[in-house]
């Protein structure tokens, strides 16, 4: 097992564990140091019925009591009138601000739990539990709360840090493949944009690591969450160096949106990376053996390349209108080699609409 202690300026500290088997011991990280004894649980219809049940049992047999709240699994319910709807429901199991809020599934529940906590009576406490590879590693990580405007991603939201993240490793062996591949796009990332010798380990063991080995992923879970939690310590509010971790994400969230979410989180990241990329090395920012690199460990991930079935200046209308957007401009994270990330790269229109529209010869 592995711990981090976050202090954050002006915030309660939080507490990051990570290891295999640990939501057995999860109460008294919950409780915190208040030691509350009541929690709401919110979670999703995929991830409900597997494991909040179990996490029922723990936090009673611990004398927590505790309520679950379940909405429908999806992109699609990350909204304003999902957030009403638990409102309702928070006040009628009468939660007060010692009540916890739980939020147990993947991203999108992290980001509407997190935002009911930070919104619901002026503040809750909060807590979660990541049952998805892309929540353990990003997601959950850094107190980014947020909801979708129409087909705006996380247009509304807010910073509120949980008070502990419980990373249970062992539930990822519930995780479909295709989920678990998403997640291995934000680790690939971390790597791109600030640790070099951690993208030399992902391709000597990329491999290895998609048959999620427990001592393998466990490493590179916490190696994941220390580049991000330490970028986060240094830029808590994300108005500079925070900002690296977008790589890949302005056109990824623009795939997104153009698909309707139909094209998943990390794939979409992955196209979005190689198309960074591919605007690294046209500005003479990255070697072309380095984009190289990057594209064939996406690649080996079993990640897409380019996108299919989504219109390119759908992406763009999207990217025009994503909230990194300042004064107009629209700036990129790019990379000059794998490790090292560049913040604040204004890129030209047309150059972004030839990253997701050329391919490579």
């Amino acid at each position: 097992m592995r711990e981090l202690r976050l202090e954050y300026r002006g915030a309660t500290p939080s507490h990051i564990i990570i290891g295999n088997g640990i939501l057995n011991n999860c109460a008294r990280y919950i409780a915190g140091h208040k030691n509350a004894r009541r929690a709401v649980i919110i979670t999703d219809s995929n991830v409900g019925p597997i494991f909040a049940t179990t996490l029922q049992k723990i936090l009673e047999e611990d004398g927590i009591s505790n309520s679950v709240i379940t909405i429908s699994a999806g992109e699609s319910y990350k909204n304003l009138d999902t957030v009403k709807n638990i409102y309702y429901e928070l006040s009628g199991l009468h939660a007060d601000r010692n009540t916890i809020i739980i939020a147990l599934a993947g991203g999108v529940i992290g980001d509407i739990a997190g935002f009911i906590a930070s919104t619901y009576l002026r503040g809750l406490p909060l807590v979660h539990i990541p049952t998805s590879l892309v929540a353990m590693v990003d997601s959950s990580i850094g107190g980014k709360t947020g909801v979708n405007l129409d087909q705006l991603k996380n247009q509304v939201g807010s910073f509120y840090h949980a008070r502990a993240i419980i990373i249970d490793t062992a539930m990822l062996s519930t995780l479909p493949q295709h989920e678990f591949t998403n997640g291995i796009a934000e680790i690939i990332k971390s790597a791109a944009i600030a640790d070099s010798k951690m993208f030399e380990f992902l391709e000597t063991n990329i491999e290895s690591l998609l048959t999620n080995q427990t001592e393998l992923i466990e490493e590179i879970i916490f190696r994941t969450v220390k580049i991000k939690t330490d970028i986060v310590l240094e830029d808590e509010k994300d108005t500079s160096k925070r900002q690296l971790l977008n790589f890949g994400h302005t056109i990824g969230h623009g795939i997104e949106t153009a698909s309707n979410f139909s094209v998943t989180h990390g794939q979409a990241v992955a196209i979005g990376m190689i198309a960074a990329a591919r605007i690294s090395k046209k500005m003479n920012l990255l070697t072309n053996k380095d984009y190289l690199r990057l594209k064939k460990l996406i690649s080996r991930a079993g990640l897409p390349e380019k996108i299919d079935m989504v219109d390119p200046m759908a992406v763009i209308h999207a990217i025009e209108h994503d909230k990194k957007n300042k004064e107009g401009k629209t700036n990129f994270v790019l990379i000059s080699s794998p490790g090292k990330g560049l913040i604040n790269q204004e890129v030209a229109p047309e150059m972004i609409v030839a990253s997701i529209v050329e391919q490579d010869e």
